[in-house]
């Protein structure tokens, strides 16, 4: 009985139908490792990389007679140059115009969106650094702080706990200082989620410590500050019965 070939190509519906992420300028690296295994699954790698050289055109320099292993070449890579236009955006289809084989696709994608994603992975990273606590509660900051550790995921590149802990308490400056201090000189160090509840905790007893009006204070001055207005308005008006006099 005769059994399947493990190692057979699929068909090419069931390849367009595995790509979930399409490429953009904000996820190189997703798109990529999706991609690629789909291409080494069809045995289609040297097709990207130019290590399969297409055969001549025609069987000789002065022939007209097409060469059979070019159009066999040509025939799967325009079928690959099918699948990875299937996989793009709007926005990378508009890099790729006038390139007309799977390997000249391939180099054009690569210089294009593989420097913008170090551009972003930069850019993201000197946001995280940079970040200054200043009047901001310690809520605001984690929030803001955690949506650019997520873009950084979501390019493929996670801040390790580390740096992540590191460049948050950085952010506070120095009315946090003996907190950072001993957060820091903690083994292990906690983590992202653990240390914002301990800043929020921290941020609580500072306040704490902030001079507030006792609510007899602000009794005590209410009052006084009644009394005052009744002692320097006219006689008339504390007494209704009596009227001001009037010169005759």
């Amino acid at each position: 009985m005769a059994t399947k070939n493990p190692s057979a190509p699929l068909p090419f519906t069931t390849l367009i139908h595995m790509i979930i992420v399409k490429l953009s300028s904000a996820n190189y690296l997703i798109w990529h490792s999706q991609i690629l295994p789909l291409i080494e699954i069809q045995d289609l790698v040297g097709h990207v990389d130019g290590s399969i050289v297409p055969p001549p055109k025609f069987d000789s320099p002065n022939s007209q007679t097409p060469n059979d292993k070019y159009l066999a070449w040509k025939a799967i890579d325009q079928r690959l140059l099918c699948l990875l236009r299937s996989s793009l955006t709007e926005e990378a289809l508009a890099e790729i115009v006038g390139f007309s084989t799977a390997h000249g696709v391939w180099l054009a994608l690569e210089t294009t969106f593989n420097h913008k994603y170090k551009t972003r992975e930069i850019h993201l990273k000197d946001e995280l650094q940079s970040m200054k606590r200043a009047t901001r509660s310690v809520t605001d900051i984690a929030r803001v702080f955690k949506g650019f550790c997520d873009q950084l995921h979501t390019i493929g590149r996670l801040v390790d706990n580390p740096d992540k802990v590191h460049w948050f308490l950085c952010g506070f400056g120095a009315k946090f200082s003996s907190f950072s201090s001993a957060q820091m000189a903690l083994a292990p160090l906690p983590s992202f989620v653990d240390l914002v509840s301990r800043a929020k905790s921290f941020e609580l007893f500072q306040k704490s410590f902030e001079p507030v009006a006792s609510p007899t204070v602000v009794a005590a001055f209410t009052i006084t500050g009644r009394n005052w207005q009744q002692r320097n308005q006219p006689h008339w008006r504390t007494n209704p019965g009596r009227q001001p006099r009037t010169s005759g």
